[in-house]
């Protein structure tokens, strides 16, 4: 009886010595640019944790993707200001009308607009607030009618 309460139990493994980790699953290092090594839970688990996998979204794919939309969107504002500013200034009975130079002289791309229909053959595009037209006066100048929407 002495004999089997004196008996001193080993640890059968010694994590320690080896630095294998407890899981089947290797460790992964996060992709989100955090380099942060980590032991996977699950088998499909990518990043370190969900605010991980959120920077990644937002800081990467998301940017690529909308890249270009933010420019767009930049020109479609800034168009959208420009004729604002102008139809403040030159309105008449909710018709503005000034020369296509000067509004482009201030940075307005007549390419960027959301929308166009043409009615009586002349084509009409569209902004957020306002509608617009180009034609020629009777010097052959290029001039702008805004209307609001």
């Amino acid at each position: 009886m002495d004999i089997e309460n004196n008996i001193e139990f080993e640890p059968v493994n010694d994590f320690d010595m080896d630095k294998t980790p407890p899981g089947p699953l290797k460790p992964r290092i996060c992709p989100c640019g955090c380099e942060k090594e980590f032991q996977p839970r699950r088998r499909d688990q990518i990043y370190y944790n969900s605010q991980h996998a959120n920077y990644a979204y937002n800081h990467g794919k998301r940017k690529e993707k909308n890249k270009n939309r933010s420019i767009e969107e930049k020109a479609l504002r800034k168009n959208d200001d420009i004729l604002d500013l102008h139809f403040k200034m030159d309105q008449i009975d909710n018709v503005a009308e000034c020369f296509l130079k000067i509004l482009i002289s201030q940075g307005f791309r007549s390419r960027y607009h959301i929308g166009m229909t043409e009615k009586f053959d002349k084509v009409y595009y569209f902004l957020y607030r306002y509608n617009f037209y180009l034609f020629k006066d009777e010097n052959n100048l290029d001039k702008i009618k805004i209307y609001k929407r």
